[in-house]
This record gives structure tokens, C-alpha cells and sequence, in this order.
């Protein structure tokens, strides 16, 4: 059943009751004094927040003798209904039997009125002095609040297309469909990634509009189902209503690699020093900062260098030092570290680099001949090659200049 029903049934309930609870003069006379009050309506009969009402109550002579000093009070009232007239109302006489006397009150609830229940307390009093009576009444007001509804008007991610291993700022727009303001509203996100998952929008007006921000680390490629949870206040307390997201993670793309990779000497021999120069890149479209590549080679030497920080599309070199004391052909890892919003991240590649035997013995002399003896072989072709050229350039000048001779 829905929740302003069962309050419209609750005030006609509770308005039977009050009407049935107070004293009725038709009951019969009592002997001597005697005043009675009845409620005679509640209008408009559903009360509303920031809304206008009257309260009308009947007083009525039910005894065998003429009342004097009848007084009838509120004497409690809600701090969200306020009321027009004076709280208080002297009657010197109800001069005859069965006489009445009509009280109307003008209230008004308040635009930050509870919905619910609200009980207005009142205070009968008649007689002489010494000889009071006092009657106490009570009426019950049922306030009906309206519902607020806030939910997702629109999600935005940037980057649009998302990669694994990006850091994603979320925009989800919350939008107040309801008939109410809702109060204190926080948005939370049930996701696994490291990141932010609450946002605190505080107040939407009707049909109002706020951006809940989340920042977040795409860890892992995948396609995810992200519970959204507002909580919320309006008329009727404390809410909480539940809503889905979904947003694709694609494979993971390179945001820092190994763009080139430079060995001085090219061909290092056991007991050289050598440099290795790594050229890291940033192929991504965010800065990355404190990076540093580590090569876990087996030489003494350095195995760290610190870059910093890189651009979009900028590179710099990590420079690597290390005496080649065995030879062999080695492939070592390169571990490049960087730091981000949600802590270290890391990516893992690989190096090869062949140590030649130390540059002493007869294997090593005879590479050097041989190469000496290309070398040398190449400069007699090209030599060779120059002189025909030489000699046929020669003998085409030699019979343009005969044929010139014939011609005089």
C-alpha cells in the first residue's frame, strides 16, 4: 500500500478516535455544573507540510446549572504548527442549557515539518473559585510529508574508453524526481578497485541537480555491474534506495615501455665497462611521476636509475652502469615503477645482452684477420672498380676527340 494511503487512513482513524474519545453532550445532563468540548473537524482533513488547517472545537453546557468562568487553552503545541488566534479563550457564562459556544483555531504547518504524527494538548476549566474543574483533551494532528526520489540522471567517465591500469573520474549527475526536498543525500559506489567510494551531495531541491564525483584505479580488464546506494532524507525519515551501474574496463594498453634500448660497446667483452642506456616512454594521455627502472642483471655495478617524471608522448633515458665480469648471453628483467592518486605501480619487461670472451687468444685473432680481410677486400674492389671506370671514361673522351679530327 502505498505510504500517503496508509497515512490518510491512519488520520481518519485517528480522527474517529478523537471524535468518539471526547465527552458528547447527548451522553445526558449532569446535576450542577458541567462543560464538555468536542473536536467538529479537522479541515482539509489531510494536513500537509507547510500547509494551512483549521482545528474547530465545541463547547457545550451539559449540566443543570449556568457555568461561569469557562476558560479553554492549548496548552501544548508541535514547534512545526503554529496557530493564528490566541491560545487561550475566556467564556463568562454559558447562559442556558444545552448553550455552545464554537472555537475555530487557524494553524499552519511549517515548510520543515516531520511528517507523522502531532499531538496538540488543551485544558478545559469552569466554576467558581475553589470549586474548579478542569478537563484535559488531547488531538492529534497527522501531518503527510511527500516522498523525495533522487536518482541517476547521467554517467560520464574520463577517460571515455576505459583501460586497465587507467585512473578513472567518475560523474554520475543526481537528479530529485520526488515531491520533496532530499536532505543529507550521499552517494556511495560498491566497487573492488582502490579508489573513492562515497560522495556527499548534501541537499536537492525538487527537480534539482548534483554531480557525485568518484575517483578510482581500473585494475583488472572486464565488464562490471557497480551497485549505487543513495541514502537520503525527506518527509517520512531516513531512505535508502539502490541503483546499478555498468562500465567496461578494456585490455590493458602501455602508459610507460621500453622504446629503445642503446649497449656501449655494442659487443661488450668480459672485464669491459658497460653503459646500458633504456629509453622509457610515456604512450599514455596522463603525466606519470617518480619513475625508476630497475635492471636485476648478474654483474657489479648499478642496477637503478631515477627518471622522474614524463609527459604524454615525452621518453628519458635510464642510464645503467656495470662492469661485464662473465661472459655469456644474458636476458635479465627491467622492472619500471611509477607512483600514482592510489599508490606504486609497476610494469615488468626484458633485456638481452651477450658478453663476449675476453679480446686475447687465437679465436679473437683470427676474427680480426678476417674482418681486416674483408675490410681490405672490399677497398681492392672498390679500387678496382674506380680504375675501369677511369679507363672507360677515358677512352670515350679519346674517340669523341678523333671523330672531331675526321670532321676538319
Amino acid at each position: 500500500m502505498n505510504q500517503k494511503i496508509k497515512q490518510a487512513c491512519l488520520v481518519i482513524v485517528i480522527l474517529a478516535i478523537a471524535l468518539t474519545g471526547l465527552p458528547n453532550a447527548e451522553a445526558g445532563f449532569e446535576d450542577g455544573e458541567c462543560v464538555t468540548a468536542t473536536v467538529q473537524g479537522i479541515n482539509p482533513s489531510s494536513v500537509g507540510i507547510d500547509d494551512e488547517f483549521t482545528l474547530g472545537i465545541n463547547l457545550e453546557n451539559c449540566g443543570s446549572e449556568i457555568p461561569e468562568n469557562v476558560t479553554f487553552a492549548i496548552t501544548s503545541i508541535p514547534h512545526d504548527i503554529l496557530v493564528t488566534e490566541d491560545l487561550v479563550t475566556n467564556i463568562p457564562k454559558l447562559f442556558y442549557s444545552t448553550s455552545e459556544r464554537y472555537i475555530r483555531y487557524h494553524m499552519r504547518t511549517t515548510p520543515d515539518a516531520k511528517s507523522g504524527p502531532h499531538v496538540i494538548k488543551m485544558k478545559l476549566t469552569y466554576g467558581s473559585e475553589g470549586f474548579a474543574t478542569s478537563k484535559n483533551y488531547e488531538v492529534e494532528i497527522i501531518v503527510i510529508g511527500e516522498d523525495a526520489e533522487p536518482r541517476i540522471s547521467s554517467v560520464k567517465t574520463s577517460p571515455e574508453y576505459i583501460y586497465e591500469g587507467d585512473t578513472v573520474d567518475l560523474r554520475l549527475g543526481i537528479e530529485n524526481y520526488g515531491e520533496a526536498i532530499a536532505k543529507s543525500v550521499v552517494v556511495s559506489l560498491d566497487h573492488d578497485f582502490k579508489g573513492i567510494k562515497d560522495s556527499t551531495i548534501g541537499t536537492l531541491d525538487l527537480n534539482g541537480t548534483q554531480t557525485a564525483l568518484f575517483k578510482f584505479k581500473a585494475s583488472k580488464a572486464g565488464e562490471y555491474k557497480i551497485p549505487v546506494i543513495i541514502e537520503y532524507e525527506d518527509d517520512f525519515g531516513k531512505q535508502k534506495d539502490e541503483y546499478e551501474i555498468k562500465i567496461t574496463v578494456l585490455d590493458k594498453k602501455g602508459i610507460l615501455n621500453i622504446a629503445s634500448v642503446k649497449i656501449d660497446p655494442v659487443l661488450p667483452y668480459m672485464g669491459d665497462t658497460v653503459e646500458l642506456t633504456m629509453r622509457v616512454e610515456n604512450f599514455g594521455d596522463r603525466t606519470i611521476n617518480s619513475i625508476r627502472v630497475y635492471a636485476d642483471h648478474p654483474f657489479k655495478g648499478l642496477k637503478e636509475s631515477f627518471i622522474g617524471t614524463l609527459d604524454p608522448n615525452e621518453d628519458g633515458p635510464a642510464v645503467v652502469t656495470f662492469i661485464a665480469d662473465q661472459a655469456g648471453e644474458y636476458e635479465f628483467p627491467i622492472t619500471i615503477t611509477y607512483s600514482d592518486d592510489f599508490g606504486e605501480e609497476q610494469i615488468n619487461t626484458k633485456v638481452n645482452i651477450i658478453v663476449l670472451e675476453t679480446d686475447s687468444g687465437p679465436e679473437h685473432t683470427a676474427l680480426i684477420l678476417l674482418v681486416l680481410i674483408v675490410i681490405g677486400g672490399l677497398i681492392f674492389y672498390n679500387y678496382r672498380t674506380k680504375k675501369a671506370k677511369d679507363k672507360i671514361i677515358k677512352q670515350l673522351m679519346k674517340g669523341n676527340s678523333n671523330s672531331s679530327n675526321k670532321k676538319k
